[in-house]
C-alpha cells in the first residue's frame, strides 16, 4: 500500500495599480505502507519539513520578484482622462474611481464557470486574489468572462 501526500504553499503580494505577483510551491511524496502506523511524529515531521521547504522557496521567489520590480523604471501614473483596468474618471478632481463589475457580468461569470466545470472560488483567488465575482472591477470581470469562454470552447472541442 502506498500513500501519496501533497504539500503546498501559495502567497501573493499586492502591488500599486491593482497589480500583484505571487509564487507557489508544491511537493508530492509517497509513503510506503500505512503512514498512520509509523512511529509517533515521523509522518508529521516529514509533512512539516515539506511545508518548511515550500515556505522558504516561496519567500525566496517573492524576494526575487520584489527586487526585479523595484529595479524597473517607474511608470508615470495614467492621466485622469484615460481609462485603465476598470477605472474611469471620477470628475473634475483628477482622481479616478473603480468601476465595479456589473450584475450581468457576475451572472455570466457564474453561468459560464458552471458550464465549463471551473471551480470559481479557486479561479478568483488565483487570478485576482478575491473570493467572489462582486469584488472584481469591470475590466477584471470582462477578462475573466473571456478566459472562461475560451476554456468552455476548449472543453467543447
Amino acid at each position: 500500500m502506498t500513500t501519496r501526500i501533497t504539500v503546498g504553499v501559495r502567497r501573493k503580494h499586492g502591488q500599486p495599480n491593482f497589480g500583484s505577483h505571487g509564487a507557489d510551491c508544491h511537493i508530492d511524496f509517497e509513503i510506503g505502507g500505512d503512514p498512520l502506523a509509523e512511529p509517533d511524529g515521523q509522518l508529521t515531521g516529514r509533512i512539516r519539513e515539506a511545508f518548511h521547504l515550500c515556505r522558504q522557496e516561496v519567500e525566496r521567489e517573492l524576494a526575487v520578484e520584489t527586487t526585479k520590480a523595484s529595479e524597473q523604471p517607474s511608470r508615470d501614473p495614467p492621466q485622469a482622462s484615460q481609462r485603465t483596468n476598470g477605472q474611469a474618471p471620477a470628475g473634475g478632481n483628477g482622481q479616478s474611481r473603480i468601476r465595479e463589475a456589473t450584475e450581468a457580468q457576475i451572472r455570466a461569470i457564474h453561468a459560464i464557470a458552471s458550464k465549463a466545470n471551473v471551480h470559481l472560488a479557486s479561479q478568483l483567488e488565483t487570478d485576482f486574489d478575491v473570493s467572489t465575482p462582486k469584488q472584481l472591477t469591470l475590466r477584471q470581470a470582462s477578462d475573466l468572462i473571456e478566459k472562461l469562454k475560451s476554456r468552455l470552447n476548449q472543453t467543447a472541442s
